[in-house]
């Protein structure tokens, strides 16, 4: 069982400038946490340091909050 199922946090698939792809949990007040794989067990940390994967997170926000 993924750690979306035991949780009940919805997980977002955002794409990247470079086509590839990164999933992302979002939760209301800790914000998002980002991982190379759907069942959310590889995550990806000083993803704030990467620009691409920021660009994905605002283009997340300016769609209000929708992938």
């Amino acid at each position: 069982m993924c750690i979306a199922c035991a949780t009940g946090h919805r997980v977002f698939r955002l794409p990247l400038a470079s086509g590839g792809r990164v999933f992302m949990e979002w939760h209301s007040y800790f914000g998002p946490t980002f991982y190379r794989d759907r069942a959310c067990r590889r995550e990806i940390d000083g993803w704030w340091e990467q620009p691409e994967i920021c660009a994905a997170l605002e283009w997340f926000q300016d769609r209000g909050k929708v992938a």
